[in-house]
C-alpha cells in the first residue's frame, strides 16, 4: 500500500511539473479567430513571412505564412520532442520542418521540458513537460 501512495505522489508532481503551462504573453488561449481560414495576419502575433522558426518562447502564439513557406521548429530537449500537425494547411517536409500548402489554419504541437537547466551531478533530475502550441495560418 505505501508503494502505490508513494507512485501516486509521484506521478502527481510529475504531472504539476517545475513550471507553470501558461502562455506567453498576450495569447489570449480563447481566442477563435485563429481557427479561421478569414483570420487577419495583420494582428498576428509575433512573426510573419515565407520562412519562419518558431521556439519554445512561441507557444501559444499565432504564425502567418505564405504559400509555399517554410515552418521550421526548434524546440529543447536531446533528442526534441515529436511535433504533431493537424489541419491541411500544412505539409510535414521533414522533421520539424513544415511547408504551406494551401490556403488555411494549421495547428503544430509538441511537449517541452519545464526545467530549463539540467540537474546537478548527483541531484534530482525534472522529467516534466509543458504542452507547446503553435497555429499556423496560410495565405
Amino acid at each position: 500500500m505505501r508503494v502505490r501512495t508513494g507512485m501516486a505522489v509521484t506521478v502527481l508532481l510529475l504531472a504539476a511539473g517545475c513550471g507553470s503551462g501558461a502562455m506567453s504573453p498576450g495569447a489570449d488561449p480563447t481566442d477563435s479567430a485563429a481557427a479561421s481560414v478569414g483570420v487577419d495576419c495583420r494582428t498576428a502575433a509575433a512573426v510573419s513571412g515565407t520562412d519562419v522558426t518558431v521556439t519554445a518562447a512561441d507557444n501559444g502564439r499565432r504564425v502567418c505564412l505564405g504559400r509555399s513557406g517554410t515552418v521550421r521548429v526548434s524546440l529543447p530537449g536531446t533528442p526534441a520532442a515529436p511535433v504533431t500537425l493537424s489541419g491541411t494547411a500544412l505539409a510535414e517536409v521533414s522533421d520539424h520542418v513544415f511547408r504551406g500548402v494551401s490556403a488555411g489554419t494549421a495547428v503544430l504541437a509538441s511537449a517541452v521540458p519545464a526545467c530549463s537547466s539540467p540537474a546537478p551531478p548527483g541531484g534530482v533530475r525534472c522529467m516534466a513537460v509543458v504542452a507547446w502550441q503553435v497555429t499556423v495560418v496560410v495565405r
